[in-house]
């Protein structure tokens, strides 16, 4: 009875649908979400850390390294000799040794020097791709962002479409039953209800995708439910950046751009590799120094008397002259590296130029596009203002009105897209000048 008991409570609580939090995001909250919860963020951040831990671990050079060693030796069996017909045991049965060794590179060829220059350098471009993947990680959350308005905006108004159409079919239908209608207006009612119907379907999963799309970007339990707060309206985020001319917004993406940064200092830092190589062609110097105490005995109750000490300081220099070639070959690859880095650099200042030219010029289009797009929505309105006018004097029929009310509805989601690209294109040639952070700092 109690097993069945269980079972059930199982079933039931399995069963019973799980409580989901409910949060409120504006397009600040959604920036703040993302630097703090955003998973690639983290990861860089990670990224970061152990880098720093690698510029102190090349400091660490420079350090001493002491050990301490303990030795305890049983002689199992002594080794014996024979000397004029006599045995003779060599050694004791116990051997007690306790050492304390510490060593100081002196002159390393300048490896230390030149490690601790390359990890600083690539501490430093970590730094700059953390910004970097900062800003590419607000840049898609506000396109997620905004998307799930303009996605509501469509969904809106593609049910409106529907129910539209709908309204039509139905006064189509009873006229066409009174005799008033054709069969032809008949079809061309349905056909224009069910041309709605795709549409409003495709709307509505592009509007659940887009909450979840954003939920995966800020790291939201996807069973969680969300409420956008904003509505869709132009942002001027471009602010003082508004009337920059082409040349200046170029020279600021060189000066800005994290991307960039993070290159140069990864190019210096594969030059400095140069020197490191060249370092292992000199000579290593090392002083080393031991002290050491040791017992022998052939008791195992060894009492601190009974250890002899000694003191040593050794300096060991150390100078390989032929290795097979290999530090030449390391040689060649770290120029060669060098080389390829300088391609890199190349390649990210020709793509950032093209991304400026880019994204201005698509903001030059979308400024346009966006007083035509709202004037021809106005106008459409204007439109279906009329026919609604002329259908009540009789002047029209109820497919006047109903290719009015669709052109508006049209008019009306290019507007709202054109809304949406105006601001999104704002954000990406803000990116693209390393200056999208001065939308939250």
């Amino acid at each position: 009875m109690i097993r069945i008991m269980l079972i059930f409570l199982t079933i039931t609580f399995t069963l019973l649908p799980q409580q989901k939090d409910i949060i409120y995001l504006s397009w600040n909250e959604v920036i703040d979400k993302t630097l703090n919860d955003n998973l690639s963020i983290k990861s860089k951040r990670l990224d970061y850390d152990a880098q720093n831990l690698e510029v102190w671990r090349a400091y660490s050079n420079f350090l001493p390294t002491v050990n301490f060693q303990g030795i305890g030796t049983y002689n199992i069996e002594l080794p014996t000799i024979v000397f004029m017909g006599q045995k003779f045991t060599m050694g004791t049965k116990y051997v007690f040794q306790h050492s304390i060794d510490a060593t100081l590179p002196v002159f390393t060829g300048g490896s230390r020097f030149f490690n601790v220059k390359v990890q600083t350098l690539l501490k430093k471009s970590l730094s700059e791709e953390l910004k970097g993947k900062e800003e590419d990680a607000v840049l898609q959350t506000l396109q997620a962002y905004y998307g799930i308005i303009l996605a509501n905006e469509l969904s809106k108004s593609s049910k409106e479409a529907v129910e539209v159409a709908e309204s039509n079919l139905k006064q189509v239908k009873l006229f066409y039953e009174e005799g008033s209608a054709t069969q032809l207006d008949l079809q061309r009612a349905q056909a224009q209800y069910y041309s709605t119907l795709p549409l409003f379907e495709s709307a509505e999963s592009n509007r659940i995708l887009s909450y979840q799309t954003l939920k995966m970007l800020l790291d939201i339990d996807l069973n969680d439910s969300l409420v956008v707060t904003d509505s869709l309206s132009t942002k001027d985020f471009l602010s003082e950046f508004r009337n920059e001319g082409l040349n200046e917004l170029k020279m600021l993406s060189f000066e800005n751009s994290s991307e960039l940064k993070a290159i140069n200092y990864k190019f210096d830092a594969t030059d400095k590799s140069e020197y490191f190589s060249i370092s292992a062609f000199l000579p290593t110097i090392a002083l080393s120094a031991n002290l050491q105490h040791q017992a022998f005995s052939d008791e195992d109750n060894i009492k601190w008397k009974d250890f002899v000490r000694s003191k040593t300081i050794t300096l060991i220099a150390s100078w390989p002259l032929f290795e097979g070639g290999r530090r030449f070959i390391d040689y060649q690859l770290a120029s060669i590296k060098t080389d390829q880095m300088r391609l890199l650099k190349h390649q990210t200042e020709v793509q950032l130029n093209v991304a400026v030219e880019q994204n201005y010029f698509k903001y030059s289009e979308a400024v346009k596009n966006l007083k035509s797009l709202k004037e021809a929505m106005e106008q459409s309105k204007e439109s279906l203002r009329l026919s609604n006018l002329l259908y009540a004097e009789g002047m029209s029929t109820q497919l006047d009105v109903l290719n009015a009310q669709l052109l508006y509805n049209n008019s009306r989601v290019q507007y709202l897209q054109g809304i949406y690209n105006y601001n999104v294109i704002q954000l990406q040639l803000l990116k693209s000048i390393g200056k999208l952070n001065i939308i939250w700092n």
